[in-house]
């Protein structure tokens, strides 16, 4: 009787990679051996699986260029590690970012610091006050977020970060602070390193945005002149101590700025190269490093023109032709001393410039005149926030 013939069984799925692997030296030489492009290398150190892939656009790996139609083996670890179909997968994988032209390998992003470190340093020459803004990310920033990497900044981080702060600054400080945050994860949204900025989603700040309206009365004023000249007088008195940089300048910057409405920024980056006579009687200044980058003239007022006969008269290092010859450091800490020492409450700098601007309306200058001479490119900045009050007051009147 006749054998009966038994149906012959399916070949396993990957035996042939099964007996590529099995017919292979249990010690190769230099390189690893493929079977559809899966490779198996064995030496000293055990067995290790590969894939072949090409490069059909070129493209970088571990740093190095390749150019297009180039092969690459890439090792992709232990073969213990790998089964058969996880190998296949992988090749294909790597195979179908080779065609897209995408990168093979997993692109970390960099830390906050070192990208905050780069846009610091690509924005040194253009940035108004930068460094307040340095300051803000070395003070704040860094210890906050600097050795976190960019794609692993939560908005809950973010947050964080706003409630702690805001349990010892105040609302507008922790706003500008979170400025400077935005601005930089934006910019790293930019360069493509993160894909979203977290600090964009993140909670609002309570009172950041409220307008703070504080205007210098006469009175004021000449109380902040008094209490510079005091201080100047004892400056003098111990002229041996005291730097000449930083003695002979408080009361002439006040006055300054109070006169001109200028900001503290282009006070300081006046040089005397920038005083213009214009004609007869009208002597100007040209406001060159402005905050929305245009220049602009400042007609002087009768005391400008005193200040500026004073300050060609001050001691100063050789070679420095600014008007004010000082760092924005060394002025904040006098300004700083300067209002505790007033008495006044909740005095700034930039209530000069608002009461500026104030008076100049108040005493019917045209209110596009004014927005000019301030630097505004419009007159509904003017508006809210520093002839406010005005108005108001002329409503209060009608109403009698």
């Amino acid at each position: 009787m006749a054998a009966i013939k038994r149906p012959i069984g399916r070949p396993r799925r990957f035996a042939k990679f099964e007996e590529f692997e099995a017919s292979l030296p249990a010690k190769m030489g230099k390189r690893p051996a493929y079977c559809d492009n899966i490779g198996i290398y064995k030496g000293s150190g055990g067995t290790t699986a590969w894939v072949k892939i090409q490069l059909p656009k070129g493209g970088m790996f571990k740093g190095a260029s390749k150019a297009p139609g180039t092969y690459l083996e890439i090792k992709v670890g232990k073969r213990a590690s790998w089964t058969w179909p996880e190998l296949i997968e992988e090749r294909d994988r790597l195979q179908k970012l080779a065609d897209h032209g995408e990168p093979l390998e997993d692109v970390q992003a960099p830390t906050f610091a070192a990208h905050a470190a780069d846009w610091l340093e690509r924005k040194k020459s253009t940035l108004k006050s930068f460094g307040v803004t340095q300051g803000n990310v070395n003070r704040s920033l860094l210890p906050a977020f600097g050795k976190k990497a960019l794609d692993a900044i939560t908005v809950g981080d973010v947050n964080k970060w706003i409630s702690a702060k805001r349990a010892t600054l105040k609302p507008g400080t922790v706003q500008r602070e979170l400025n400077t945050l935005n601005a930089i994860l934006n910019d790293a949204v930019k360069c493509s390193l993160i894909e979203r900025n977290p600090a964009k989603h993140a909670d609002p700040i309570k009172g950041a945005s409220d307008p703070r309206q504080r205007f210098i009365t006469v009175e004021e004023y000449k109380t902040i002149l008094a209490t510079c000249e005091r201080i100047e007088r004892e400056q003098e008195e111990k002229s041996e101590q005291t730097p000449h940089r930083i003695r002979g300048w408080l009361r002439h910057f006040v006055a300054w700025a109070y006169n001109s409405g200028m900001r503290r920024a282009e006070i300081l980056a006046l040089t005397f190269d920038d005083v213009r006579e214009i004609d007869e009687g009208h002597t100007a200044v040209a406001v060159l490093h402005t905050k929305n980058g245009k220049s602009r003239l400042v007609s002087c007022t009768p005391e400008m023109k005193v200040i500026l006969d004073a300050l060609r008269g001050l001691t100063r290092v050789e070679g420095d032709n600014r008007l004010f010859p000082l760092s924005m450091t060394t002025l904040t800490r006098n300004l700083r001393a300067l209002w505790k020492a007033t008495g006044l409450k909740d005095v700034r700098l930039h209530d000069l410039r608002r009461s500026h601007a104030t008076i100049l309306v108040d005493k019917g200058v045209d209110i596009r005149t004014v927005a000019g001479r301030l630097g505004h490119s419009g007159t509904a900045i003017l508006a809210k926030h520093y002839a406010v009050y005005r108005g108001d007051k002329e409503a209060a009147a009608a109403f009698v």
